[in-house]
């Protein structure tokens, strides 16, 4: 070889020494490896990437399909439970599992409801297969198989699935329909009775027909989860037109009534099938529609619908909408995927609840209070409650619309000693109320409400006894003030300036000159309101005429008889609940101390004493301020509580006698007159 001059091989392993030969086998073996393992790693890597792709793309949601509503009367609640059965599935319709409430969403007539429950359905199946054997199912496919053998291998196999409680019934048609197995959790049974069916050389195709006795005998099981799966090669037909006497909308009809709901489910085979109706059939009832291209096909479609069934998902709300037709969507998201579907249902009449009742049950015993009291009740039913209102001697003490209504917190500071009146009202969704009373005596000396602590000054000496010599001092003055307003020697009616009228008549008794009548303290729910008319007119009421000068009488009331008559005269009169009222009427509505007549010597007049139901005379609302009262008026207490006002006929005398001159002044200031 000249020098300079390369072999033309120069990786020749015949042109280079022993040891170089052993040197460059050993590089060609490691380049080697160097490139397996690269080649390899990247292997690893795209088969890593390409199944976390599949798995994400298998995990995602393709499909929700609402399979059937069904409702249910709570009557507790006053409402009826609906639930929605649904599958989720993916892009292979596998079931998407491990989905939990906050991943739905349903909407009734548009409004979005508040879901009770989202899980996986355990409830039993109840299934039933309707297998095609007319004549056109004897058909071969390339390996030699019949439509018929492959039929009744993917119905074993689907009924080898079942679960132990899972139900199965079995339909052949082809002429006519034959229902071969009735329910029943013998799947051995159910297997051996699909073995038996064999296709009828030119049968014909009762599919429709079939497939609605299918879903009424899907329907006799009341609740839980059914399903009616169709299988078919071919139409509803037989030579020279239909076969079945009803018809597809028939079938729709029949799976989705008010009282049934069905999902149907169907598989067809071969190229003589309408697809596009068995996927109507499907689509409207709550199922799947699948269309197998070889009879490969069917265990898979089998399988498929069977995965579905066992993993559907019941989906439940409270619903109180009135009964009719109502729409409901329900909707699945779960990591940037979604679906929904949406179907009608039937609500039935909402269950009718009694009327609440409620009593206090604490505090108990004498029913001192002080400071903060838990007051508790027992609300019979407790459902269906909308809001709680508690008063405290008639004035709104707190209105709770969130529950729990059984309990709430009273703080009773504020209030004076003594005793109080606590009335309890529920009211239920309906509208309906009821209502307890409780009298509770609060001890101790009356404390001003506060939201913070106060604080304690040092050495023990607090603000608490300056607070109550200020009161006190201030009760005093108050005292005082009230004296010289309601003194006695006041001027009488018609006196003239500078005349005294401190002096005693002849018929005023001693010690009386001065002092204020004794006044009663009642605690009723009663917005007392001041006395009205002339405020020079002052009234002994040992010395005023009692004769009657008119009446009231009894119309309408819960606890005294009709016809029944109090006297009115001079001076005014009470009507009112309590005993102590001059017209006493024990009528739960009527407020202890309600209305007030009074006479200023000519006419008569009524005024409201702010009662909780309010009063009418002749059908006119009556305020605080007094309104005339006519002969025969009507007075209106509450709805169950009237009376009537009539004049005394010995009146009309009076009045004219008075005219004549013969008493100087009315009757109110002639305790004053009389010489």
């Amino acid at each position: 070889m000249l020098p300079g001059v390369l072999p033309e091989n120069p990786l020749s392993l015949t042109s280079i020494p022993a040891r170089e030969r052993d040197k460059t086998k050993k590089g060609h073996l490691m380049n080697v490896i160097s490139r397996f393992k690269t080649t390899g790693g990247l292997l690893a890597i795209l088969l890593m990437a390409t199944a976390a792709l599949t798995s994400a793309w298998a995990g995602s949601i393709e499909r929700l399909t609402i399979n059937y509503i069904e409702t249910a009367a709570v009557p507790e609640k006053g409402a009826n439970e609906v639930r929605a059965y649904v599958t989720v599935s993916d892009r292979d319709d596998h079931p998407v599992p491990g989905l939990a409430a906050s991943d739905f969403e349903m909407l009734q007539d548009g409004t979005r409801v508040r879901i009770e429950e989202a899980a996986p359905s355990t409830d039993p199946m109840a299934v039933v297969l309707a297998i095609d054997t007319s004549g056109s199912m004897q058909a071969r496919d390339k390996s030699g198989q019949t439509s018929m053998a492959a039929a009744k291998k993917a119905a074993i196999d689907f009924i080898s699935m079942l679960s132990e409680n899972d139900r199965v019934a079995i339909f052949s048609f082809s002429n006519d329909a034959h229902l071969r197995m009735d329910f029943s959790t013998d799947h051995a049974a159910a297997i051996e009775a699909v073995g038996h069916l064999t296709a009828k050389p030119h049968g014909a195709t009762r599919l429709y027909d079939t497939a609605i006795l299918a879903v009424k005998k899907a329907a006799e099981i009341p609740k839980g989860r059914r399903a009616v799966i169709l299988l078919t090669d071919g139409r509803d037909e037989k030579s020279g037109g239909k076969c079945s006497v009803r018809s597809v909308g028939d079938l729709i009809d029949a799976a989705t009534t008010r009282a049934i709901r069905v999902p149907v489910y169907t598989i067809g085979v071969g190229p003589r099938v309408d697809a596009r109706e068995l996927a109507r059939i499907a689509g409207l009832t709550g199922g799947r529609s699948l269309m197998a291209t070889t009879l490969e096909d069917l265990p898979r479609f089998y399988q498929t619908i069977a995965n579905q069934l066992k993993n559907q998902y019941r989906v439940t709300f409270i619903s109180r909408v009135p009964s009719g037709e109502h729409s409901l969507v329900v909707k699945v998201r779960q990591e940037g995927t979604a679906a929904q579907d949406e179907k009608t249902f039937w609500s039935p009449p909402l269950p009718v609840l009694p009327p609440p009742t409620v009593r206090i049950t604490a505090p108990e015993g004498s029913g001192v209070v002080h400071g903060t009291v838990t007051l508790r009740l027992d609300i019979q039913p407790a459902e269906n409650i909308a809001r709680m209102r508690c008063y405290v001697d008639g004035a709104l003490e707190r209105e709770q619309r969130e529950p729990p209504f059984d309990r709430f917190i009273w703080d009773t500071a504020g209030l004076t000693p003594g005793l109080h009146v606590v009335r309890v009202e529920i009211i239920d969704r309906a509208g309906r109320s009821s209502s307890a009373e409780m009298t509770a005596k609060i001890k101790g000396l009356p404390t001003a409400r506060t939201n913070a602590p106060t604080a304690v000054p040092a050495h023990g000496k607090g603000i608490r006894p300056v607070m109550i010599w200020a009161g006190a001092a201030v009760l005093l003055l108050i005292l005082i003030i009230c004296c010289l307003i309601w003194r006695p020697g006041r001027k009488r009616k018609g006196e003239e300036p500078g005349e005294s009228s401190s002096a005693p008549g002849p018929s005023e008794e001693p010690g009386i000159k001065g002092q204020e009548p004794p006044r009663t303290i009642d605690t009723d729910e009663t917005q007392f309101m001041p006395d009205f008319g002339s405020t020079e007119e002052t009234v002994i009421a040992g010395d005023v005429d009692r004769t009657p000068l008119a009446k009231i009488t009894i119309i309408e009331s819960m606890n005294l008889d009709p016809g029944k008559t109090f006297d009115v005269g001079r001076g005014t009169t009470t009507v009112g609940r309590a005993s102590g009222n001059d017209i006493f009427v024990p009528d739960k509505p009527v407020s202890r101390k309600h209305a007030e007549i009074s006479y200023d010597g000519t006419d008569f007049y009524i005024r409201d004493l702010g009662s909780k139901n309010g009063t009418q005379v002749d059908g006119e609302s009556v305020s605080t301020a007094p309104i005339r009262l006519e002969d025969g008026a009507r007075i209106q207490l509450s709805t169950k509580t009237v009376l009537q006002f009539t004049l005394i006929e010995s009146r009309s005398e009076e009045v004219a006698s008075e005219d004549d001159g013969s008493v100087g002044e009315d009757d109110v200031t002639r305790v004053y007159d009389e010489d």
